[in-house]
């Protein structure tokens, strides 16, 4: 298996997958009613595929019977207990709860009966409330608008008592006119966002909630229109709200990127008060852990292979597959086992004894259950470790192995079965998911694992690198000494960890040096990946680890020297591009003495026709422009 740049595989996957917007896994709950237009009844809708241009409506479950309209009605899920809960708080002095199962994870639907009465009632009043992963309900309280400040309340779903609160305080600049208009919702990773306000609704992520200190609301966008309800899907926030009259909308927030989309009708005609999700998702890492030489071209490998239940939801016919024999060739495959890491499988997972890489590469046996993440719980993950030897092992070819997680929700025969499929990264557990929106199966961040070997003597030991300052990053490694038959040193950089540049060779004089570094100038904005190529006497190289740094600067200045200036004036651009560049010179009464376009950084300017003085500089590129000011001073 080869690295695909992440780009041209969504493009593909966009299409294979009914031209799908995202890849869903998610099934959005929608508190309202059951026609935006028409006439309402309070119900709660279970839909799936909702961020995709053919979202399903699983099941529209009537509360007519207990809500006499849509207002003043939460809905919230709880992964401990894997219930729906919705919460009545019209009077606005008690709270009155339902609790209902819709029946996971083995199947998806309305109960088979909803009470009349609810099953808790209580004094406190919620304002938007959602559950963590652990099963704690959080919901707002006493707002002051005048200073953007209200509380955070963790508290009793069954009582109604407060557990504990802190102080929650919004951006100035930013704060919400009210908060009894939005919802909340908290990710499986414990990130918390929330929609409040109208006239406008604002977008907020929740931090330093689960210290008994302040917590901080981090302002981040004004939403076009007002929205009342905000669920997680698949690493997307999806912000919902109507006018109660002919519209009913949302808008998906990339909570990676930070990108806003445009205004979309809401899912299957329903009209959106509150929404909340439950959101299964599997994650998959692996790594080399030990390669015995036994000869010349045969290795003794041990690989370790982590699976984790990701999302929120307990999970049915969770598998793992890791076929051998595409990375190595079946006649090159022996030796394999498996076993668990000892204390790795607290969920009681039984691995399947005739799994051999190459006509069986099921590790696990059907039909198996793996939870979802609770406090103090550690049954949520699992680590396997695959032994095997492989021979006719050529040097300098680098072996790429993916293992795949699979899990389940809901049932295959009335429609609702959700699969969701991990690649795994190369890499311990903490590389699951890199960006921490909560998704691990972004096709991007499947980075398969390698195996390699080489007769050069070099031995990378460390790699790291981190940055200096806003446009500058350092890269270190070391190796082990003495190198034998050793050239030089290639750093090479990328965007993607898949299409790679040279930024400079490094000839490698001393055998007995062990350690080296080189600085990068001018980096890009973003997420920079960086890795060594050692290049021997004969022409043999090897790889380094690929190591990462990430520049979040977006406004370096454009380089301009010398200033002073004599005869040449020289521009780089702050940004690593081939962008062209356009370059004006006005003097001191406005003035264009001095043009050129349609270069490349760096560009060169002949200024020695310009009488000395003080000029401005315009630097175009592309929708960027940036102002300097130069001095002319000849020297003759």
């Amino acid at each position: 298996m080869f690295l695909k740049n992440y780009f041209a595989t969504f493009l593909i996957l966009f299409f294979l997958n009914n031209n799908n917007i995202y890849a869903q896994h998610s099934v959005l709950i929608n508190f309202g009613g059951n026609s935006c237009t028409a006439s309402l009844f309070p119900s709660f809708s279970l839909i799936k595929n909702p961020l995709t241009t053919n979202p399903v409506l699983l099941s529209n479950c009537d509360m007519s019977q207990q809500q006499p309209d849509i207002f003043g009605v939460f809905v919230a899920y709880n992964p401990k207990n894997n219930k729906v809960y919705i919460a009545d708080i019209r009077s606005g002095l008690d709270t009155k709860i339902w609790v209902l199962d819709v029946g996971l994870p083995n199947s998806i639907g309305c109960p088979i009966n909803i009470p009349a009465t609810p099953t808790y009632s209580y004094s406190y009043v919620s304002n938007n409330f959602e559950f963590d992963n652990n099963g704690d309900l959080w919901s707002f309280s006493n707002y002051n608008a005048t200073t953007g400040q209200c509380n955070l309340d963790k508290f009793e779903v069954t009582t109604g008592d407060v557990i504990n609160t802190r102080i929650l305080q919004f951006p100035a600049g930013n704060f919400p006119n009210t908060i009894n208009s939005g919802d909340l919702c908290i990710l499986p990773n414990g990130r918390m966002f929330a929609t409040l306000g109208a006239g406008p609704s604002r977008l907020y992520e929740i931090t330093n909630y689960n210290n008994l200190s302040n917590a901080t609301a981090n302002y981040l966008t004004t939403l076009p229109k007002d929205c009342y309800g905000i669920a997680y899907l698949n690493g997307i926030l999806e912000v919902s709200g109507n006018d109660f009259n002919t519209s009913c909308y949302y808008f998906d927030y990339d909570i990676s990127s930070g990108f806003l989309g445009v205004e979309k009708p809401f899912q299957v005609d329903n009209s959106p008060i509150d929404n909340t999700s439950f959101s299964p998702s599997i994650g998959c890492t692996k790594r080399l852990l030990n390669a015995t030489r036994i000869n010349r071209a045969t290795y003794d490998l041990t690989y370790e292979i982590h699976i984790e239940n990701m999302g929120n939801v307990v999970l049915n016919n969770v598998s793992v597959t890791d076929d051998l024999s595409v990375v190595f060739g079946a006649a090159n495959i022996s030796n394999v086992n498996t076993q668990f890491v000892t204390g790795n499988n607290n969920a009681g997972l039984v691995l399947n004894p005739l799994y051999n890489g190459i006509t069986n590469t099921s590790i696990l046996f059907d039909d198996q259950y793996l939870p979802n993440k609770i406090l103090n719980n550690n049954n949520y993950f699992a680590k396997i470790l695959v032994n095997c030897r492989v021979t006719n092992i050529q040097d300098g070819v680098t072996y790429y192995n993916t293992a795949t997680a699979i899990g389940k929700i809901g049932s295959p025969n009335n429609n609702t079965s959700i699969i969701i499929t991990d690649s795994s990264n190369n890499g311990d557990n903490n590389s699951i998911d890199p960006n921490l929106n909560g998704n691990p199966t972004e096709y991007a961040e499947n980075i398969p694992t390698p195996f390699s070997i080489t007769l050069l003597p070099v031995k990378f030991i460390d790699v790291t690198a981190g940055l200096i300052n806003k446009s500058t990053s350092l890269i270190k490694w070391s190796v082990a000494v003495p190198m034998i038959n050793s050239n030089y040193f290639t750093v090479e950089y990328s965007a993607n960890a898949s299409e790679w540049s040279t930024l400079d060779t490094i000839r490698i004089i001393n055998p007995d040096q062990a350690k080296f570094s080189y600085t990068h100038l001018k980096i890009p904005t973003g997420k920079i990946f960086y890795r060594i190529k050692e290049t021997d006497i004969d022409g043999k190289y090897s790889y380094s680890k690929i190591v990462s740094v990430r520049n979040e600067n977006k406004n370096a200045d454009y380089e301009v020297y010398p200033n002073p200036a004599n005869n040449f004036l020289n521009i780089n651009s702050p940004h690593s591009t081939m962008n062209e560049i356009s370059v004006e010179i006005f003097d001191a009464a406005g003035k264009r003495v001095c043009y050129t376009n349609n270069m490349k950084s760096p560009v060169r300017m002949n200024i020695s026709d310009l009488s000395e003085g003080i000029y401005i500089l315009k630097i175009h590129e592309e929708n960027a422009i940036e102002f300097k000011k130069i001095f002319v001073k000849h020297h003759y």
